[in-house]
């Protein structure tokens, strides 16, 4: 397990690695490009390919206090290249240790529905999916459909405005702006940032897309989610900050521990 810089996460577990582009969220992907660049290392030896690590399922034991763990920062658990037997596995260590909250987050809403219907969600497995543009709200219908004690939405990176997003039994949803070294390529980041560079060379949110976070923000106010704003992005994910109006906003959901809703 590593140690993250992420807000909303202790540390990463990766219990396997390697996925595949489903969407345009994944263009820019950071995990493809740090497996790739590492291809034929100790770390990735087969590069961004499905490689599997049966060793890391003894990591969550190891941890010494509850935490919040994200799962495969480095994969998706529904990837359909998983051996369902291994994601059985996975689960099952998950639900092993109800003192942790695990965080798994995929682009495959259809194959997560899939999946939990063959076994219930352990109330310490949250289950999130990623939207990120008006293309894509339709996986948050998915979402509703898995009886997990806290749903999720991550909205980064945002491409767009989410104006047909619903959040009816979403607890959570994480905004963010696009991040990564293509993004000095002013055409590129004219399409897909949140940020851009000012007058002085300092990057900032840009001020045309605003509304963009800040539509996700009143539409969680009014539905009872919890929000979080991430970053705004550009060339690391926080060149240009993360306060939107001069206000961090770090919301979490409650999560149920020993049938017990309890603050994160």
């Amino acid at each position: 397990m590593n140690q993250t810089t992420i807000e909303w996460t202790d540390v990463t577990w990766n219990p396997n690695s390697g996925c595949k582009v489903v969407s345009e969220g994944c263009k820019f992907c950071y995990a493809q490009t740090l497996a790739e660049n590492k291809r034929g290392t100790r770390a990735f030896p087969n590069g961004f390919d499905l490689t599997i690590r049966p060793h890391k399922l003894r990591e969550p034991a190891r941890l010494k206090s509850p935490s919040m763990v994200f799962v495969n920062s480095m994969s998706d658990l529904f990837w359909e290249e998983i051996p369902p037997s291994y994601r059985h596995e996975i689960v099952d260590v998950m639900e092993a240790h109800p003192r942790h909250q695990f965080q798994v987050l995929t682009k495959r809403p259809v194959a997560m529905v899939e999946f939990w219907g063959t076994r219930a969600v352990p109330d310490n497995v949250w289950c999130g999916v990623t939207i990120e543009s008006n293309l894509h709200v339709g996986r948050a219908d998915a979402l509703r459909d898995v009886d997990a004690a806290v749903r999720f939405i991550s909205a980064e990176p945002l491409l767009g405005e989410l104006t047909d997003l619903d959040l009816g039994g979403i607890r959570w949803l994480i905004s963010g702006g696009e991040s990564g070294l293509h993004l000095a390529d002013e055409r590129l980041n004219a399409r897909r940032g949140l940020a851009e560079r000012g007058p002085e060379g300092r990057w900032e949110p840009r001020i045309d897309r605003l509304h963009w976070v800040r539509h996700l923000r009143d539409l969680c106010s009014a539905s009872g989610t919890a929000f979080l704003h991430k970053q705004w992005g550009g060339l690391r994910p926080k060149s240009a900050g993360r306060l939107l109006d001069g206000e961090a906003h770090d919301g979490y959901p409650r999560a149920l521990v020993d049938g017990v809703w309890v603050d994160c």
